[in-house]
């Protein structure tokens, strides 16, 4: 399961590297998206840290199965919640300082690797850069985790979406997820931002200076404006859905054919991944993804580990 994320976060990572670090440095910078300025370099510092780059991208899945597979069968949609609840929260916490790092390099103007930067972090603020961004991280991964966990499964169990369908559920769940989590992320974008030797400021902070520039334009339309424009609602919202259904689509395609490699059966070859999804749907309370069920679909004698 982890083996698959990393190369689903691998691709993912590679994919949309200069839309991640043109998004950022449009949130630093308080520069329009599309500014050329923001796609000069769009690689810059990714060979660095590709290692961050493919945890960071596909360390959910495995996680979002690890407490999916565990929790109790008939729990009911509340433990789909709880799963990806958990998975966020784990996610933010062993990621963030690598993230911190990659945040960095994305602001420097020359290429930097990862041991210098981090070497200049700690030269110039300790330990305490590297924890920068991880409280609003806290919030937006919980948020974000528990909302695309629950919401996409619900979606699938009440629109009875099959294998092939399953990707419009995902791209939604997520496309919501990203906008109730947004004001986390600028937080966490403005923190990350922050010089090593000064001191962050808080989550708290920056939501009351986002609503006090929102409230303070002249109209609403302008307030609504300036809203969406500081929460990258719009262009950060189809990233991240199409990055998480992209990265969702391989992990899960990754899983099915390790596990019918290990069972010697041909999954192309084979309508049992179907068959499996389609009992699935028909539970009553569990909506798990099309690989969290206590059999293995491709061999019900033996149990998913």
């Amino acid at each position: 399961s982890f083996s698959c994320g990393l190369l689903a976060g691998i691709l993912q990572a590679g994919l949309f590297n200069p839309i991640d670090r043109a998004l950022y440095l449009s949130v630093k910078e308080k520069r329009p998206f599309l500014s050329r300025a923001n796609f000069e370099t769009p690689y810059r510092g990714f060979l660095q840290s590709i290692s961050g780059r493919a945890l960071s991208s596909g360390l959910f899945y495995p996680l979002e199965y690890f407490f999916l597979s565990r929790l109790p069968a008939d729990a009911g949609p509340w433990a789909n919640l709880l799963a990806g609840t958990g998975s966020g929260m784990i996610n933010a916490l062993l990621l963030n300082p690598l993230t911190a790092i990659k945040y960095k390099i994305w602001g420097r103007k020359g290429p930097q690797t990862m041991l210098k930067e981090s070497q200049n972090m700690y030269n110039k603020g300790g330990i305490r850069p590297f924890w920068n961004g991880l409280q609003p991280t806290l919030y937006r991964d919980i948020a974000f985790g528990g909302t695309y966990t629950a919401l996409r499964l619900e979606i699938k169990y009440w629109f009875q979406l099959t294998p092939d369908q399953q990707w419009m559920g995902n791209l939604v769940a997520a496309a919501i997820a990203t906008i109730f989590s947004g004001p986390f992320n600028l937080a966490r974008n403005t923190q990350y931002a922050t010089k090593s030797e000064e001191l962050r400021p808080s989550t708290l902070k920056i939501l009351k200076e986002l609503i006090s520039q929102t409230i303070g334009k002249p109209n609403l339309i302008d307030g609504l404006i300036h809203f969406q424009n500081r929460l990258r609602i719009g262009w950060g919202t189809a990233r991240v859905a199409i990055g998480m259904t992209f990265g969702q689509y391989m992990y899960e395609r990754l899983m099915w054919t390790a596990m019918a490699s290990r069972n010697n059966i041909s999954v192309a070859e084979s309508e049992v991944t179907k068959e499996a999804e389609l009992r699935i749907l028909e539970h009553p309370t569990r909506r798990p993804t099309l690989f969290q069920n206590h059999e293995n679909p491709l061999n019900p004698s033996k149990k998913n580990v």
